[in-house]
């Protein structure tokens, strides 16, 4: 704490009163919040935390008492009641009508979040034909959007650590003026940047990953309120598609 005053040139009693302020109780407890949050990030941290429960002690399991599985499902139960406490149905609405309202729109999700952003452009393609998968063969997302106007809607999908070619499509998106839809952990991800509206939730997980599911949860919540919003095309369409794959005989339902 000296030290750090001293860097800023400020009294060790001025770096007490900003931690009390920000509402910690000490110094200590303020410089942990940082430490965890350097941690969180740390895959090799997370995975040789994971090695060591799996190693513990009588005493330690005595301590904490549930299985790793049950942790990983509970941090899960945690981050999306967190969601619900924090996001608003307003802040859906505002998507789904930017998203209804849009000659394309395009998503943009990369490395471990690649999936979501498939699994969002499969899933919503059953009610809407405007979605774009930017696809992982462009190593430069803004490639794949060349055509990109102001009329259009980028949707970027990030959590910390966020790759940089979501962060340059977000950028080249705001350079074109397109209405932009931020998927992330925290309302202060780059991804999230001047964005129209950020859908954020906590993911901390015991694993040694960051927790995907609760945004995955909001892509869920997204897509449900477009069809609730629609004007019922996105129904129509819906039911044809369904139609279309019974009729191929391509699945089983059980």
């Amino acid at each position: 704490m000296r030290s750090i005053a001293t860097e800023v040139g400020v009294t060790s009693t001025t770096m007490l009163r900003l931690a009390r302020q920000l509402g910690y109780d000490g110094y200590d407890d303020f410089r942990a919040s940082f430490q965890n949050e350097l941690v969180r990030g740390v895959f090799g941290t997370r995975a040789d935390a994971l090695h060591q429960d799996q190693n513990a002690t009588d005493s330690d399991l005595a301590a904490t008492p549930e299985t790793l599985t049950e942790r990983i499902l509970l941090a899960a139960e945690t981050n999306i009641r967190h969601t619900r406490a924090t996001l608003r149905q307003e802040e859906f609405d505002t998507a789904a009508n930017l998203i209804g309202n849009a000659p394309n729109v395009y998503l943009v999700g990369s490395g471990s979040l690649f999936w979501l952003a498939s699994m969002m452009k499969n899933t919503g393609n059953l009610m809407l034909s405007n979605l774009r998968l930017v696809g992982a063969e462009y190593s430069v997302a803004a490639e794949a959007m060349g055509s990109l106007s102001e009329n259009d809607v980028v949707v970027g999908f990030g959590m910390n650590p966020t790759a940089t070619r979501t962060i340059d499509a977000m950028t080249f998106s705001r350079k074109r003026d397109a209405r932009l839809i931020a998927i992330t952990d925290r309302p202060s991800s780059p991804v999230a940047e001047r964005a129209d509206c950020v859908l954020f939730s906590d993911n901390f997980s015991p694993h040694y990953y960051p927790s995907a599911v609760p945004l995955m949860v909001i892509v869920e919540a997204l897509l449900a309120t477009i069809v609730a919003n629609g004007d019922g095309t996105e129904l129509q369409r819906i039911k044809t598609f369904e139609a279309t794959r019974r009729n191929s005989g391509r699945y089983i339902e059980y």
